[in-house]
């Protein structure tokens, strides 16, 4: 479970900005909370904000540091580190970009971060917190200079096989240290769809679709979706390929349609062949299947690209829902869709914006909670006419 993600130093964000997920004390929609303790956490979050205000920046920053904990163990020696600090400054490129998040996993805490420069790891660490204190598994500074409390020679060891472009954790996990496994682990289970990162959601769910109750399941979900298709069915047992082509041309979907004389008859098409929007909608669910099953973290860039607006309004709500999410699945995406703006739809802290600063072009990050609102209050109206700034300024002209 996410609790928070920080970063500083990358792409269009120049200062630090936070995304917590750390509920208020808004009683409103407390089926949308995951409750673990006295603390309360959020289901789901949305960032809004104009085009090129940076939201899908925050999402492709947390991906890379997802990404580079799952690959920098096989960084060769010397390889810059692909990291994209911010550039509209004279400093901040030679400057370190930085990450953080909190999080839980098997029931326990932990803080992980570190920042890099395009040659080497500065800083990292790892903190956990067993019974409820802080307790320290490893801290890096200066890229070389390693503080342990906790098996002191093993990591002694796992240090010496740490180059200064590779991150500790991801050495040491792939040495099997038992301590930081569940870190690891917990990064391997986060699941993107941006246009950043490496694995696409067909990809990784095509071959659940070999399972009849699975393929069942996403059938039913797609008729209820109104796209007229009854069943889906696998031409084959080969496995899928990356390719958005080979995956569809192993799927065909059945349409059943009427003539004119009211004889009913079963029509058979690939997959590939149906609407972008049915795409995109099968895209999801696939992926929504497997995460609320696992309860695990997704992670949406622009997730109402091609879906009617009501489509994505249901997918939030099985993130949301007790029923349909008992295992504390979480989803972040970035949308468009200002019908979500709703009070009755999402709690304030819920809801993110992103700015653009006009001066520095530098990205702010911020809640709507930050607003003294009132219930009745029409989120998306004011949204629109630009009460909580994010929107772009349209000027004259063609």
């Amino acid at each position: 479970m996410l609790i928070q993600f920080r970063v500083e130093n990358f792409l269009s964000i120049k200062d630090s900005v936070v995304l917590s997920l750390l509920s208020s004390k808004d009683n409103e929609h407390s089926e949308h909370l995951i409750v673990n303790g006295s603390k309360r956490y959020l289901k789901s979050a949305v960032i809004y904000g104009a085009n090129a205000s940076g939201k899908s920046n925050v999402l492709h920053a947390f991906w890379f540091m997802v990404n580079y904990v799952l690959t920098s163990h096989n960084q060769q020696l010397h390889k810059a580190i692909e990291r994209s600090p911010f550039k509209f400054d004279r400093e901040t490129p030679s400057h370190p970009s930085s990450f953080e998040v909190i999080f839980t996993a098997n029931g326990i805490r932990y803080a992980y971060g570190f920042s890099v420069t395009d040659k080497a790891v500065i800083e990292e660490y790892l903190y956990y917190y067993p019974n409820g204190r802080q307790a320290i598994i490893f801290e890096r500074q200066n890229t070389n200079d390693f503080r342990f409390t906790v098996d002191v020679d093993k990591q002694s060891t796992l240090k010496n096989r740490t180059s200064p472009n590779k991150l500790y954790l991801s050495v040491a996990s792939n040495w099997s240290y038992s301590k930081v496994i569940p870190v690891l682990e917990w990064f391997a289970s986060c699941r993107f769809i941006t246009k950043h990162s490496a694995a696409d959601a067909y990809e990784l769910e095509a071959e659940q679709l070999k399972d009849d109750s699975c393929r069942h399941m996403i059938a039913s979900m797609l008729r209820g979706a109104d796209f007229g298709i009854q069943s889906l069915q696998m031409r084959d047992l080969e496995p899928a390929t990356s390719q958005q082509g080979d995956i569809f041309t192993n799927i065909e979907v059945i349409h059943t349609v009427q003539d004119t004389e009211g004889n009913t008859s079963s029509y058979t098409l690939n997959m590939a062949e149906e609407s972008d929007g049915t795409l995109s909608y099968f895209k999801l669910i696939c992926a929504v299947k497997k995460i609320l099953d696992e309860g695990t973290l997704f992670v949406v860039d622009d997730m109402d690209s091609h879906l009617h607006p009501l489509l994505t309004k249901h997918l939030v709500s099985l993130f949301n829902s007790v029923e349909f999410n008992p295992n504390g699945a979480q989803l972040i995406f970035t949308s468009h869709n200002t019908n979500l703006l709703d009070l009755d739809v999402l709690r304030r802290d819920q809801i993110w914006f992103t700015e653009k600063d006009e001066l520095t072009a530098a990205t702010d990050l911020f809640s709507l909670q930050a607003f003294s609102i009132r219930k009745d209050t029409k989120l998306e109206k004011g949204y629109l006419i630009g009460r909580y700034g994010a929107i772009p300024f349209i000027k004259g002209g063609l």
